[in-house]
């Protein structure tokens, strides 16, 4: 089988190598689109290629491979052949043993709204091709997959996501059975579900925060596999404050709390609650008397952390305490209570305090900016948004 055409009232269909070289078969189709998720030229001097419109995406087919920033060109790409001429007659359902495969419902019948025919292609149409039609089917179509109708459609859960991407292989597989991505480009379509699939734009994910914290994290594991510390470091709190400040900017948070550590010794800040990273001990049940706190990379971190070292100890950045807090390792460790966190950034809890800031008493906007000019000087960046107004700190002491 040389082309499959994917149920649904699309033109559109997915194929290898051998369905693009057939030229009577690409006219027969009346074929307007290709997208290759493969190098490939076309023949211009065939008058099968001569007017189809064309876009070839250079990835292999290799799980650590990154499709998933390709995805919004890719969608917005046949999105645009479906789109993009006059209403056509789609051809008849093919008999068995012939090159075309169309499904035998109502899904062979003409579409109202088709205007183009597009097809997309890798090498054997089993793997690149279709991640590319599952990623257009899940943003065209989320309804049928369990997704929210509305596009973007951003905080689906990991759960919902895999469960729509392997309803969607389903559905390309009802006329493509030889369907199947790999597993690290299936991972990465659950993550364009989380994302809310993203493809206003071409550079729609790579944009997104989420996509760049987990294109670092693959950075950090290659460099913790081969035994060394990352080339580059991403300080988290400096990131999301300068999100914040393009989102929130002007805005006036009020009421509520924010959870603070600080160093028992000298009282320093030294992470927030967006900064710390839930984990759970065995069992998946969650430790209170856990003796880590894990927290992302902050910047006060940087001049231990650019030394350049897998591992090694956290030293409170008051240079008159010093104090040993915690320690790090790029390559991760395995919690006392049963947790692997990797890369580790732990603060001891016998070594910190946790405090709570929030509320409207004792200080008012005047408090809030106090606290936060202290945050500053003291190497915390704090994103702007609710509970800033009018901050207190009341301590709790320890845990």
């Amino acid at each position: 089988m040389a082309l499959n055409r994917i149920r649904g009232d699309e033109e559109l269909y997915v194929g290898g190598i051998f369905g693009v070289h057939r030229a009577r078969l690409i006219q027969k189709v009346k074929i307007t689109h290709i997208l290759s998720v493969i190098k490939y030229k076309l023949d211009r001097d065939n008058d099968a290629y001569r007017d189809v419109e064309h876009l070839s995406i250079d990835i292999d087919d290799m799980e650590d491979q990154d499709i998933l920033v390709h995805l919004p060109k890719m969608v917005r790409f046949i999105e645009r052949g479906l789109q993009g001429r006059g209403a056509k007659t789609p051809p008849s359902p093919s008999r068995s043993g012939s090159d075309i495969i169309l499904p035998t419902s109502g899904a062979a019948a003409s579409s109202s709204h088709g205007a183009g025919a597009v097809l997309v292609h890798c090498a054997m149409g089993k793997s690149r091709s279709v991640s590319a039609v599952i990623a257009y089917l899940l943003w065209k179509h989320p309804h049928r997959f369990g997704l929210s109708n509305s596009n973007p459609n951003p905080g689906t859960t990991k759960a919902t996501a895999r469960d729509a991407v392997a309803q969607a292989l389903k559905w390309v597989r009802e006329t493509r059975p030889v369907a199947e991505p790999n597993d690290g480009f299936m991972r990465q379509l659950e993550m364009w579900c989380e994302l809310g699939c993203p493809a206003d734009s071409d550079d729609a994910v790579e944009r997104h925060t989420i996509y760049q914290r987990w294109l670092y994290r693959r950075e950090v594991d290659d460099a913790a596999r081969i035994g060394r510390a990352p080339d580059w470091i991403r300080f988290e709190d400096e990131e999301q404050a300068l999100v914040s400040e393009e989102a929130d900017a002007g805005s006036q948070g009020g009421g509520g709390q924010e959870m603070a550590l600080r160093c028992k010794k000298c009282r320093r800040v030294l992470a927030t609650r967006a900064f710390i990273i839930p984990h759970q001990g065995k069992g998946n049940e969650a430790r209170s008397d856990c003796p880590h706190f894990f927290v992302e990379a902050l910047s006060w971190m940087r001049p231990i952390l650019e030394q350049g070292a897998l591992d090694g100890r956290l030293i409170c950045p008051n240079n008159k305490c010093a104090a040993s807090i915690g320690r790090y390792a790029w390559q991760g460790f395995k919690c006392s209570c049963g947790d692997w966190v990797a890369p580790a950034f732990s603060l001891q809890r016998t070594k910190v305090d946790e405090v709570m800031a929030g509320g409207t008493r004792h200080g008012g906007a005047d408090g809030a900016a106090a606290l936060a000019g202290r945050m500053a000087a003291l190497g915390i960046r704090m994103p702007p948004g609710p509970g800033t107004a009018g901050t207190r700190i009341e301590e709790k002491g320890n845990l």
